[in-house]
């Protein structure tokens, strides 16, 4: 009943579930997305210019045929900046979709930065194939500062909500900081 519910909603929000979560039994094999480091920088912070007006910075750089990934770009500051991936096929939804679509890969980007003793001090999330154009992207922001950042960290202990209407980001992950 609860996947019932969620996909009504996702239909009439244009909001892609399946994007957003993987189900068991997918052809991954896990339960919960693992986010690998990709970047570390030292002296950064997030591009707030782009990211407080993310769904016009989002707009721009598609319409301008530029890499979607220019948003997550750190700048000059003082703060260490991790950027992580979670790579997984899932099918997306969309209101007039097929429902024999084929599996299709995604990426998950979840951006964090930490101060000195790597407590989280904030961080973003979000699926960046999104392909429709919804009513609002679902760019989730952390909302735990102070959690130590840590091999293994569980999204949830991030307590990411989506920005336009602090709902909860509904799926898990374990970050992966080492290249092992």
């Amino acid at each position: 009943m609860k996947y019932l519910i969620i996909v009504l909603l996702s239909c009439f929000s244009g909001y892609s579930v399946h994007a957003q979560i993987q189900t068991q039994g997918s052809s991954t094999g896990q339960d919960a997305k693992t986010y690998v480091m990709v970047a570390n920088k030292l002296n950064t912070d997030f591009n707030y210019k782009l990211l407080d007006n993310f769904e016009q910075s989002f707009s721009d750089l598609v319409a301008e045929n530029n890499s979607r990934e220019l948003i997550f770009n750190p700048i000059g500051g003082k703060y260490h900046y991790y950027k992580f991936i979670a790579t997984y096929k899932a099918r997306g939804i969309s209101p007039n979709s097929d429902p024999a679509k084929p599996e299709q890969t995604f990426h998950n980007i979840l951006i964090l930065k930490t101060d000195d003793q790597q407590k989280i001090v904030d961080g973003y999330h979000f699926v960046l194939e999104w392909g429709e154009k919804p009513l609002s992207y679902p760019l989730f922001k952390v909302n735990s500062a102070g959690v130590p950042l840590q091999e293994g960290l569980s999204l949830k202990q991030l307590n990411l909500k989506r920005v336009t209407d602090n709902s909860d980001f509904d799926s898990d992950g374990k970050i992966k900081l080492s290249s092992r």
